[in-house]
């Protein structure tokens, strides 16, 4: 994302149903979204969302297949 973008993109990122949780963090890339959806179809209409928001370069999708809790 370009340096300045970020807060109005954050705006923007809230507004999307299933949106969980959306993180800052260093490294490849500055945003990291949580969502979840109940099946594919759904995830495909967030990522459109997401590539809709201006100042969003490039997403990429991991799936969590499971969750070990600690």
């Amino acid at each position: 994302m370009r340096p300045g973008k970020s807060d109005k993109a954050i705006a923007e990122m809230r507004k999307i149903n299933h949106v969980e949780k959306i993180s800052i963090v260093a490294g490849e890339f500055d945003i990291v979204i949580r969502v979840r959806v109940e099946d594919l179809e759904d995830l495909l209409t967030v990522t459109n969302d997401i590539h809709l928001i201006r100042g969003v370069q490039k997403t990429t999708t991991q799936i969590i297949e499971k969750e070990i809790a600690l």
